[in-house]
């Protein structure tokens, strides 16, 4: 871990905090994450919480282009290395557990694939995909090992919040409530100090006004992460959701709809909370809504060009006590 962590000031272009920044600021080389599929399942799906999964929810839809069917980590690992180096000059990485809930398995089997990914010459930190009701104490302790080990490396936590709101979890069966979250983060921040903790919040969820989802960045904000990722709701084939949006039961949100929210989201966020993600996926195949003929660049340069006409930035309208 560096001696220090620069300060970036928000109120300049682009006008939100960057999670890039942290890992430029944290390696003294160009780190990229490179995506892992270890082969976990999920309590939402295999009957332990319940059946069925989240009705957005299929995985085969997170990074398409990327994943990898070879359930070997090492291969896995150069195979996504050989192609961050080629297209980006890449020089290290940060292993991302990402398909599925990645702490939903038995200790031991969890150690093996982190010992293995950590041990690989162009692997220099973790950054594992969960649910918050897939951890406890000794996943926490064995992830919390992984600092102490090497303290350089960055090992960061994702939990999927998607939503403050009690009635939506029960509506897309999610399978947990938000108390759920709040649990996981205090335990996390008592058994774990030295993770990096990153919640995702979801916009477009089924039945959710605007001022739900800015009520859910507040909370967000209350809850003080490392960093968050900001997804948009968008429709998948061969699930829940794309029967909603077949039968005219849900209606994915537009561009400019989308923009000015996300931009709401920032500006109630702590202007020392990393961003990693602002924006779901938008033109993989398999997506049916919405398709709003923009990339993901496009996209946030066009939420920062919000932040920008608003005369606004990160943390603007967040109200936590200094």
């Amino acid at each position: 871990m560096p001696a220090t962590i620069p300060h970036f000031d928000v109120k300049q272009a682009p006008y939100y905090l960057n999670f890039s920044k942290l890992l430029k600021a944290w390696y003294p080389h160009k780190t990229y994450k490179v995506t892992i599929d270890a082969g976990m399942t999920c309590p939402n799906i295999d009957g332990t919480v319940t059946t069925g999964g989240c009705t957005y929810c299929d995985n085969t839809s997170f990074s398409p282009a990327f994943r990898e069917k070879d359930p070997l980590i090492r291969r896995q690992i150069d195979s996504g290395v050989s192609f961050y180096k080629e297209k980006y000059g890449a020089d290290k990485f940060l292993a991302y557990f990402q398909t599925f809930s990645n702490t939903f398995a038995p200790v031991e089997k969890l150690k093996k694939l982190y010992d293995r990914s950590l041990k690989h010459e162009n692997i220099v930190g973790l950054s594992i995909g969960t649910r918050p009701d897939c951890i406890d104490e000794e996943k926490l302790a064995l992830l919390q090992s992984c600092v102490d080990e090497d303290p350089s490396r960055l090992i960061c936590i994702e939990y999927g919040m998607q939503t403050m709101h009690d009635e939506t979890a029960i509506a897309i069966n999610r399978g947990h409530d938000h108390q759920c979250t709040i649990d996981a983060m205090e335990l996390t921040r008592k058994v774990a100090p030295g993770l990096h903790i990153c919640l995702h919040i979801i916009a477009g969820l089924p039945g959710e006004t605007h001022e739900m989802i800015r009520q859910s960045a507040e909370e967000c904000a209350r809850l003080k992460p490392d960093s968050v990722k900001l997804h948009h709701c968008y429709v998948y084939r061969n699930t829940k959701l794309a029967d909603q949006w077949r039968d005219g039961d849900y209606r994915a949100m537009e561009y400019d709809e989308y923009v000015s929210l996300a931009a709401d989201v920032i500006e109630r966020l702590p202007s020392t909370t990393y961003i990693q993600r602002m924006v779901g996926e938008i033109n993989a195949d398999g997506v049916l809504a919405p398709h709003w003929g923009k990339s993901k660049l496009q996209i946030m340069s066009a939420i920062s060009d919000e932040l920008k006409k608003r005369g606004s930035w990160q943390g603007f309208r967040c109200n936590l006590p200094a």
